[in-house]
């Protein structure tokens, strides 16, 4: 009989330790503004707002719970358009990354996740008519988020925001500001933030991002590109 106790209370206590992995994945609508430009009068500046939709694929195992995990991401945009109706216009954009995150345990009000990177990012053009192609490099980038109400509370409301610090590519910066809602579901919602973080939930995210990158290509003119996006989607941890 005692035996029997203590495997139950072992298994009532392991049943209530958070999973170190997790899949998320989100879906929804961005409207993407690509632009390009030269210094040269024989180049034709592109300027090209499409709206499509767009999806991502996050991977994540957490080392060290909640405050150390590698992460594994695809986000792509530019499939099922809405505008342009040219097709020769229309553009697909692809970013992939790999990346070890440490969260810094600050306080109840503020969470900063500084990230090491590597990234692969590309557009698919028809007939390669503008664009770049196939962009690999690392960067270092800290994620700032905000809790308004605490850490504590079953509906986490959460605006936040990344920059690069550093890029062996110190030709592409990207910035990304947007807000998140996040409902937990099931009975792990009463943990605090961030460990109920990677459980199952459903997430609301609306976000901006800002591209920039200066393309250089030995024996060609350097070209200045932009790509900005606002998008709204609808995700889920699982």
């Amino acid at each position: 009989m005692y035996y029997v106790i203590i495997f139950m209370s072992f298994n009532s206590f392991a049943a209530k330790i958070p999973s170190k992995w997790r899949f998320e994945y989100h879906a929804g609508k961005t409207e993407a503004r690509y632009t390009e430009k030269q210094p040269s009068i024989l180049f034709t500046a592109e300027d090209i707002t499409q709206k499509s939709a767009y999806q991502e694929f996050i991977f994540q195992y957490f080392i060290a719970p909640p405050w150390l995990d590698i992460s594994l991401g695809t986000q792509v945009t530019g499939y099922q358009v809405d505008e342009p109706s040219q097709i020769a216009k229309q553009f697909t954009y692809l970013t992939q990354y790999a990346n070890l995150g440490i969260l810094l345990p600050f306080w109840d009000y503020w969470n900063v996740k500084l990230n090491y990177e590597y990234f692969y990012t590309t557009m698919i053009v028809g007939d390669d008519a503008f664009g770049f192609r196939n962009l690999t490099g690392q960067q270092f980038y800290p994620e700032i988020e905000w809790l308004p109400f605490g850490s504590d509370m079953f509906l986490q409301i959460s605006p936040y925001f990344k920059f690069p610090l550093w890029s062996n590519s110190s030709n592409r910066k990207e910035t990304t500001a947007g807000l998140k809602i996040r409902v937990p579901m099931g009975a792990l919602h009463e943990r605090s933030f961030p460990s109920y973080a990677y459980q199952k939930a459903i997430i609301i995210k609306a976000f901006y991002t800002n591209m920039k990158l200066e393309f250089e290509r030995e024996g060609f003119i350097t070209s200045e590109m932009e790509i900005q996006q606002y998008g709204i989607t609808l995700g889920f941890n699982f």
